[in-house]
Parts: C-alpha cells; structure tokens; sequence
C-alpha cells in the first residue's frame, strides 16, 4: 500500500506536540511540590487531604502539587497520543501498523486531552490505593465505604465519557480517510485491526505512565 504513506494518512501538519514541553514541566514542578510537602509524612488513608499530625500545614502545597500534576498531563495528552504513533510507524511498518499510527498521529490534538484526563484519574485513583494500603495494610479489613466506592465510579464513568465522545467525533472525522481508503483497497478488517491496535498502543503506553505517576506522588507518604 505504497499510496497510504502520502495519500489520506500523511499526518496533517498541527500543533499536537507543542504543548509536550510544556505538559511535562508541569508535572515536573508538580510531582516536586508533592514531594516536598510530604517530608516526614507518616502513611495515612487521608495523607493528602488531612491537617494533623506531622502533616501540618502542607495541604496547600499538596493539592497545588496535585493540581499541576493533573494539569501537566492533560497538556502532554496530545503530545504523548502523537509519539504512540510515530512509534508505531516508525521502522518499516506493514499496512496494519502504519495506517494505526499514522491515525493516532491524525487524532492526537482531538483525543490527547481526554486521554490525558484519564491517565489522570488512574493515577490519582491508584495513588489512593496505595494511601489505604500504606495505612492499612493489605488485608482488606477497612473498606473507604459505599458513598468513597460511589464517587470512584461516578469519576471513573465521566472520564470514560470524555474519551469515548472524543473517540466518536475523531471517528466521525475520520470518515473521509476511510471512505479514502476503501476506495484505495483497504479491507474492513484491516480498519477494524488498526483500531484495536490503536487501542491496545494507547493502553500499553499510558497504563506505565499513570502507574509511575501514582508511585512518585504518593511515594513521599506512604514511607515513614
């Protein structure tokens, strides 16, 4: 499929990757005033939002630092989007990895943000695992409660939305391309296996980064 790589998947020229730099500083100084405002914080379950104890007078600091940190990687979301797909095509890819990266390269600036929303609330909603494990222990025995296991799920399920209506209008922008490329020759299923790549790249590639954003801005509580 030679004429995919300069007919409708060339990567139109945007802006997806100028606020990278920007996103990643962000949570930079982010991650930095977290760590700062849990010196000598003991492991608690409301560590983050709590006034007593060694915690002291640091809430403005870690809810700041919290703040930047979410902030950080919603403005990476689109940059992060963008590199999964370069790394996607980069090399000499098939017809099936090229048209999954050369689509998310396309659909970065439309489903980075939400994307990057998301990575957000995995993290803050693992880093608030951690805190319960931390303070105690890993047997189960104190549960956050009904209305704590509510919010989760209300939190989790509007981040969803914002993703998947995202999703739908990048799908409903890119029916163009795929009516393009159909003509071109392309099968239906290998549109439907460069979406599940597409799926799967975006999962392997932000899953690490909400886990290691979890770890670093909850690491300065959950150690004595």
């Amino acid at each position: 499929m030679p004429t995919v790589a300069t007919g409708p998947l060339t990567p139109a020229p945007h802006h997806a990757t100028s606020t990278l730099p920007w996103g990643v500083a962000l949570l930079a100084v982010g991650l930095a005033l977290e760590a700062y405002a849990g010196r000598g914080a003991h492991p608690s379950p409301g560590a983050l939002v709590s006034l007593s104890g060694r915690f002291g007078g640091s809430v403005p600091e870690v809810v700041g630092g919290w703040v930047l940190t979410v902030a950080g990687l919603i403005l990476a979301g689109p940059g992060l989007v963008h590199g999964c797909g370069r790394l996607l095509a980069m090399g000499r890819p098939g017809p099936l990895r090229l048209l999954a990266g050369r689509m998310l390269q396309q659909e970065a600036g439309l489903i980075g943000r939400p994307v990057g929303v998301l990575c957000a609330v995995a993290a803050g909603l693992y880093g608030a695992l951690r805190l319960h494990a931390a303070a105690h222990g890993r047997s189960g025995a104190d549960s956050f409660g009904p209305l704590t296991d509510l919010g989760v799920v209300l939190v989790l399920m509007c981040a969803f939305t914002t993703v998947l209506n995202a999703a739908l209008e990048a799908r409903s922008a890119r029916r163009r391309t795929t009516a393009a490329l159909l003509r071109l020759g392309a099968s239906a299923r290998l549109l439907r296996g460069a979406a599940v790549l597409r799926g799967a790249a975006l999962l392997l590639l932000l899953a690490p980064v909400a886990w290691g954003v979890g770890q670093l801005t909850t690491m300065p509580f959950t150690h004595s």
